[in-house]
């Protein structure tokens, strides 16, 4: 039988500070042995320290004073920022950068340019094409990390071309031959982005490719997947279906497919299989998708940090995902 072995979860500053009852500041305080502390306190806090045998990771030696204890979360255009994914990555990213030390503070997208005033270090989400987020911090020497495809400098993504990839091979295994992909704003060119994914398992399958582009609207993408593909049923009502899947860039896209599919009689999996990407809890209930994990995405961010604050060599980190085979493929 194979067996499993714990070890105790790494000491953070936070977990000293729980300890010693005391905030995280004053732990950083005694710490790097700045005044505003009684000599027992500090003493408190150093002995508990030395108890727990805290290692502090690169970011926390770079982060733990001063501004530079501060992380920019700079986020993405406005309609992302409610979005259920960001949300949860939202939450993901305060965790770790706590048990860091470190402090994070968001940033709206036309906010960007305060963010070197008030933070040593930034996180970037939502990024695209022409975004002039990275320019403005590298102009202004504010070490960053993105969360999303590749690009100069520390960046950390899921796999996503490999997910899709798997997925939309699942569905052809599974005797699909006319897959479209759903996705927003197709027309706007992205490396490595999931729709690449997709062209590469059908156009090794020899099967036509379908894309079925949203616009951008300031609505969920949820509501705008329904209305997209509900007018798009509506006009070939009297006509054969031009899909027997649907691969979805996103679990809400997905979600708004299925509504739209079911609001128009077409049974999903039967006629029309329907899948997502991320796994998003509650969202996701009996939908196939592909899992990303985000909780691994905001751990390693917050790892790339302290490199590039480190001084080491910037490098891009394509996390694994998973397939999640349930009602809807």
């Amino acid at each position: 039988m194979k067996q499993h072995t714990s070890s105790a979860p790494a000491a953070t500053i936070r977990e000293i500070a729980r300890r010693a009852e005391v905030s995280i500041a004053s732990v950083s305080r005694a710490l790097n042995g700045k005044p505003g502390l009684s000599d027992a306190l500090r003493e408190r806090i150093l002995t508990i320290s030395r108890e727990l045998a805290y290692q502090p990771s690169a970011a926390a030696r770079q982060l733990i004073s001063g501004k530079a204890a501060v992380v920019g979360i700079s986020l993405g255009r406005q309609d992302i920022e409610l979005r259920p994914y960001y949300i949860l990555l939202y939450q993901h990213l305060t965790v770790a950068l706590h048990q860091q030390g470190m402090v994070p503070v968001f940033f709206h997208h036309d906010q960007t340019h305060e963010l070197p005033e008030r933070a040593g270090a930034a996180i970037l989400l939502g990024e695209t094409a022409e975004d002039a987020r990275p320019g403005l911090l590298q102009a202004a020497g504010v070490p960053f990390v993105r969360i999303g495809n590749a690009g100069d400098g520390f960046s950390v993504a899921p796999d996503d071309v490999s997910g899709i990839y798997q997925m939309t091979q699942h569905l052809i295994e599974q005797g699909r031959t006319r897959i479209a992909f759903v996705g927003g704003e197709l027309d706007v060119p992205r490396p490595l982005s999931r729709l690449s994914g997709y062209q590469r398992a059908v156009t090794e399958a020899g099967l036509s490719e379908q894309l079925i582009s949203l616009p951008h609207r300031l609505t969920s993408d949820s509501l705008t997947s329904y209305r997209q593909l509900n007018r798009l049923l509506k006009e070939r009502a009297d006509a054969s279906l031009l899909f027997d899947a649907l691969v979805c860039a996103t679990d809400e896209l997905a979600l708004g497919c299925v509504a739209a599919l079911e609001d128009s009689g077409i049974r999903v999996p039967c006629e029309v299989a329907v899948t997502g990407f991320d796994d998003l809890p509650t969202l996701a209930t009996g939908l196939t998708t592909v899992r990303q994990d985000i909780a691994a995405i905001a751990t390693m961010s917050v790892e790339l940090l302290g490199d590039a604050l480190a001084g080491k060599a910037p490098r891009h980190v394509s996390l694994p995902v998973a397939l999640v085979l349930r009602e809807t493929a």
